[in-house]
């Protein structure tokens, strides 16, 4: 199904979109701050090479993750004054879903990682919950609600005289 915008669709969502990004690249910068200082913490070396390879594999896929959340603020600055503002916002759609999918992604593993160290030979209930949960919040949530949101009866307020 695709929906053709209209100008003012495209000045409404683009801004919405990129704040959304916004919160997504604190989140993943945060992530990956911990995951980098992780390599210098005492105990690294104890690491088997399953939980290093694991966490080599982590750290590259919130690295990536990041540097696609913010791949929009390139494309704006280089696509800037070319009125594309409505490409823009598909290209940023996009690269934020991807984005999300990896960090989702690097999420799962981290928790791998951290069940890996704490419960040694435990079952990965850690990250089976984790992606469990992003299975329903990130995509079940937002499928069901595209799905049946035409039948709900949501009142909208007028906005407000001044």
């Amino acid at each position: 199904m695709s929906r053709v915008l209209a100008p003012h669709d495209v000045d409404r969502d683009l801004p919405e979109l990129l704040q959304e990004v916004r919160v997504a690249q604190t989140g993943g910068q945060l992530f990956f701050a911990f995951l980098f200082s992780v390599a210098f913490a005492p105990g690294f070396e104890q690491l088997t090479d399953t939980q290093r390879g694991l966490y080599g594999w982590d750290l590259f896929i919130v690295a990536t993750a990041i540097t696609v959340l913010v791949a929009p603020v390139a494309t704006h600055r280089w696509l800037f004054g070319y009125r594309l503002r409505a490409q823009l916002l598909l290209v940023t759609h996009v690269l934020s879903v991807l984005g999300l999918a990896l960090l989702a992604l690097g999420l799962i593993l981290g928790l791998a990682l951290i069940g890996s160290i704490v419960f040694p030979g435990g079952p990965p209930w850690l990250a089976a919950s984790s992606a469990l949960a992003v299975i329903i919040f990130w995509i079940a949530l937002p499928w069901w609600t595209r799905r049946t949101a035409h039948g709900w009866r949501i009142r909208e307020e007028p906005p407000p005289h001044r």
